[in-house]
């Protein structure tokens, strides 16, 4: 998802929807001071509800999949009717500056013309291009019938002057846009960052003991979490030695591999995987009941034990200590009581020997 693209979407349907109102307004208000429906009262009744069905159109608060061909699409239709809007205001400006009866109507069509081009420079500066072509659509009419007459080379002076205004406020607001799209993106990008960082164990990426005690307790909840669930506790077998022999440097490579193969023996599991302790891992495996988790569990230990851990000085073996439990409302309370059942499970395979899967009595 393009966050940018999307925050844009957001911005342009709050932003547009009044606009078309305005215009409507600036029509009426001309038609109120110059011979419209005396003259033309069809073609007056039919910008009249030309500006109604686009100021409709703006009010459809359709909102499109966050996809960015999509949001690009739905974006395009909004300048379409922004677009349409603004080349309709052109041309009626265009006819009260032409025609000599609608005079009394020039000064009220000029003004909308000016509160027009603003609010378009600062509502629709999201696109640059797109807000200039817009407004030239709005203001440039203006300008060609005001240098025509020679008698308004005044206002035709102002009008420019203005537009020169216009221009420059649309430059700048554009760049304030961006650099607000810009910070939001960044804070977006922080907050999710944080939020991995509460979740996840910054040496192997793997859960950290708080994530998945909630995951834990979820999935243990009845009537909400899995029937059939089974938890293994893996310890490193004298992992001090490790650290002790060749360093904490290799001691913490080798929980990162020892991660990367737990990835590589439970993909399906991936994000019920977890760091629990120092050398203390975890697997939650739904759907597994417990002979199948200890098999799981004894192809891991066979694993580890036949394929050294390969690390930048060499390959290192090592053996693994598992406790297997699986979910028995019966005997077991919540997340605290199967854990609790695996750690058991753990404690009986560490004092039997090690390098051993032991599993909660049956």
């Amino acid at each position: 998802m393009d966050l940018r693209l999307t925050q844009e979407v957001a911005d342009t349907r709050e932003r547009i929807a009044l606009g078309g109102l305005f215009y409507l307004a600036g029509w009426l208000l001309i038609a109120a001071n110059a011979p419209v429906y005396v003259r033309n009262p069809l073609l007056g009744a039919l910008i009249a509800a030309a500006f109604v069905v686009l100021a409709a159109l703006r009010f459809l608060r359709t909102t499109p999949l966050p996809v960015p061909e999509k949001q690009q699409r739905w974006l395009d239709q909004r300048w379409l009717i922004v677009y349409l809007t603004a080349g309709l205001w052109g041309a009626v400006l265009g006819w009260t500056l032409a025609e000599a009866s609608f005079a009394p109507a020039r000064t009220a069509a000029l003004l909308c013309t000016i509160a027009y081009a603003t609010a378009m420079a600062h509502t629709f500066s999201m696109r640059r291009g797109r807000a200039l072509a817009g407004i030239a659509l709005i203001y440039l009419p203006a300008l060609f019938w005001l240098w025509r007459d020679p008698e308004q080379r005044i206002n035709a002076t102002a009008m420019t002057v203005y537009l020169i205004y216009v221009v420059l406020a649309l430059i700048g607001s554009h760049a304030e846009y961006q650099r607000r799209l810009g910070i939001d993106s960044e804070l977006r990008l922080q907050r999710d960052r944080y939020e991995e960082l509460s979740r996840t164990d910054g040496l192997t990426g793997l859960d950290n003991r708080r994530h998945f005690s909630h995951v834990l307790d979820r999935l243990c909840t009845p009537g909400e979490g899995e029937e059939t669930l089974s938890l293994l506790l893996m310890d490193i077998d004298h992992f001090k030695r490790i650290n002790d022999e060749y360093g904490h440097a290799v001691g913490d490579a080798c929980l990162v591999r020892f991660a990367e193969r737990m990835r590589q023996q439970f993909p399906d599991a991936d994000r019920y995987l977890a760091r629990v302790g120092g050398e203390e891992f975890a697997v939650l495996l739904p759907g597994r009941d417990g002979p199948r988790a200890f098999r799981a569990a004894e192809d891991f230990r066979k694993s580890l034990a036949e394929d050294p851990l390969t690390l930048r000085e060499g390959r290192l073996r090592m053996s693994v200590s598992i406790g297997v439990a699986s979910l028995d409302p019966a005997r077991q309370t919540g997340g605290d009581g199967l854990y609790r059942a695996a750690d058991g499970a753990l404690y009986r395979a560490k004092s039997e020997g090690r390098d051993r899967v032991c599993r909660e009595p049956v």
